[in-house]
């Protein structure tokens, strides 16, 4: 089976290790015998260099980057206006040891086989979404409002993108309208359930990971009362509500797939700066 290049693999890992060591004992085997020459004094400082950036390498790759910090980088915008595409972020694998993600905490984590459905990422992708419930939390969305437990949520962080200008059929021929885009969401029985909203702001048929359910089943869910996030799982939405491949297609993350948080931005430097001060910048 190929190896695809990905420095998180353990073979990868090793690769470069054993390649810095290789260079290691090239230069040591070449090196004068003449330990007094200006050639040794080469060797020996080469060899050191050699010595100190495998150590370094390897601490990074097999301690600090597997159990304490990685670098993510975002290629879409899902996370907008909080992180935008580009953006090259720290991300703490610690954190999560030692407690549990918490209510709108920024999150990475292994994308679940379903997400994986309904985009072209590839098996082992990362995902980073905003945890907006945790396990025993009653979720609900409502034309663009979240209700956690009954209450409604400040969100100044969201953002909604309306749907293509389109002619008013009821206006000037030159007329045109823009569809404003939305969704309602509901946990029922355990699952994640959403509809869009139709161009005439209505809302359209209840569905469960991108597929309509059945016709019976429509008024039972309108009807019911919102669920609870279930033990072990979490609720992930993006802050670009109406661009985002989360949670309310596909539904629950499993707490087994967490990876981190996202700490701060580092890259470009234009956007450095924590991860949750840009969140409360944006709800400003």
């Amino acid at each position: 089976m190929p190896l695809n290049f990905n420095i998180d693999s353990w073979p990868w890992k090793f690769a470069v290790i054993f390649a810095l060591l290789g260079m290691r004992a090239f230069v040591s085997l070449l090196s004068p015998k003449d330990k007094d020459s200006q050639q040794s004094e080469t060797a020996k400082w080469l060899t050191e260099t050699l010595d100190s950036a495998a150590i370094a390498i390897g601490l990074v790759l097999f301690i600090i980057q597997p159990f304490i910090l990685q670098a993510f980088f975002i290629p879409s915008g899902s996370m907008e206006d909080t992180l935008r595409i580009r953006d090259r972020l720290l991300v703490s694998k610690l954190v999560y040891r030692l407690k549990e993600p918490q209510f709108q905490d920024v999150v990475v984590f292994k994308a679940p086989p379903d997400a994986l459905l309904n985009s072209n990422s590839t098996e082992d992708t990362d995902f980073i979404k905003r945890c907006m419930g945790v396990p025993g939390d009653v979720i609900e969305v409502k034309d663009r409002q979240v209700f956690r437990n009954g209450k409604a949520i400040p969100e100044g962080y969201v953002k909604w993108s309306d749907g293509p200008a389109v002619a008013d059929p009821f206006g000037s021929p030159d007329a045109l309208s823009v569809s404003r885009q939305s969704y309602d969401m509901k946990i029922y029985d355990g699952a994640v359930y959403s509809r869009d909203y139709n161009a005439d702001g209505q809302p359209g048929l209840w569905k469960k990971n991108n597929v309509v359910v059945p016709e019976y089943d429509q008024n039972l869910i309108t009807g019911a009362k919102p669920g609870k996030v279930p033990p072990e799982k979490l609720l992930m939405l993006g802050d670009h509500r109406s661009d985002s491949n989360d949670s309310h297609v596909w539904g629950f993350v499993p707490r087994q797939n967490i990876v981190g948080k996202a700490i701060c931005v580092f890259w470009p430097p234009t956007r450095l700066g924590l991860v949750d001060k840009m969140s409360q910048a944006q709800a400003a």
